[in-house]
């Protein structure tokens, strides 16, 4: 979650129907609740539009690079991986509908996205950063968007994240990201048990402790975001 709990003078209006998450609630700093806030505060916190409330999680580890290009060239592959390993896997084990800016899927516009850098800073939608989650604001669907792209999901299906970490030993190592969604009526090939629907995807070419600490941190930031469950392992590849 963004870590400035201070909603900006332009911020639009609160709804009835806006749904806070749990993060929101629970007191700083574990979550974004302050002691003077009204008991009955319904505001939410990112960037919040006319449909939905978006989080800026671009990927960028730090890294030694000649220049600055760089760097944002290595984050924007990492960002392009993780959308589209997300994209596929959701798509995997529940429904998702996808679309470019103005449709359905996306929840808004070229002209609202303009409207929050006056707020904050918020990478152009060309730039390599630009790699956003974001829930609807009476938090019935939740989705990603890079670029142009975006998709989007009912947000109760989403159980959780499962985040491993292999630290190289006999190889170079690997991350892989999981999405866990509830049973469908219909169980695809990645229902696990007859209880959940399951699918993983593999993430960058090698381990490294730049990258291991940034995917922690996106996906964590995700799942705080999405009102849902975060699981985090590391081990040797022995």
């Amino acid at each position: 979650m963004s870590s400035d709990p201070t909603a900006p003078q332009d911020q639009p209006p609160t709804r009835t129907i806006d749904r806070r998450m749990p993060t929101e609630d629970l007191p700083y700093p574990l979550g974004l609740r302050r002691v003077d806030d009204p008991p009955d505060d319904n505001r939410l916190y990112g960037l919040l539009g006319d449909q939905a409330v978006f989080e800026h999680i671009g990927l960028r580890p730090r890294i030694k690079a000649t220049t600055s290009d760089e760097v944002r060239a290595f984050g924007g592959r990492l960002n392009d991986e993780i959308f589209s390993g997300l994209k596929n896997v959701f798509g995997e084990i529940t429904d998702i509908e996808v679309g470019h800016t103005l449709s359905p899927a996306s929840m808004t516009t070229e002209a609202e996205f303009a409207t929050f850098a006056s707020r904050r800073w918020v990478p152009p939608i060309d730039d390599p950063a630009h790699f956003f989650a974001f829930r609807s604001r009476d938090a019935e669907w939740a989705g990603f968007r890079w670029h142009h792209e975006s998709f989007r999901f009912r947000r109760a299906s989403l159980l959780g994240f499962v985040v491993e970490s292999a630290i190289p030993a006999r190889s170079s190592g690997y991350f892989q990201v999981s999405a866990v969604c509830v049973l469908r009526a219909e169980p695809g090939i990645h229902a696990w048990r007859r209880n959940v629907e399951e699918a993983t995807f593999y993430f960058g070419e090698r381990w490294t402790a730049e990258v291991a600490f940034e995917l922690l941190s996106v996906m964590t930031n995700v799942a705080n975001f999405l009102g849902t469950t975060l699981t985090a392992s590391q081990f040797m590849d022995v």
